[in-house]
């Protein structure tokens, strides 16, 4: 079973990534506590809308 989740991106929040919960190396709470830098196991790293919670709450729901 894969346990992804779709996230907004913080800058064009007409796009969406889709990101599976063992891809990711770390989450970064933006300064407002808004957004959340995802930083990936692969280098990649996406601004998502949402907080550390919310992104970690998400991959509960599926």
């Amino acid at each position: 079973m894969t346990n992804t989740s779709t996230f907004k991106l913080k800058d064009d929040d007409s796009s969406e990534i889709t990101i599976r919960q063992s891809d990711i190396q770390e989450i970064v709470p933006d300064a407002d506590f808004r957004f959340s830098l995802i930083i990936l196991k692969n280098g990649d790293k996406h601004f998502v809308c949402g907080t550390d919670q919310e992104i970690k709450d998400s991959f509960q729901k599926v």
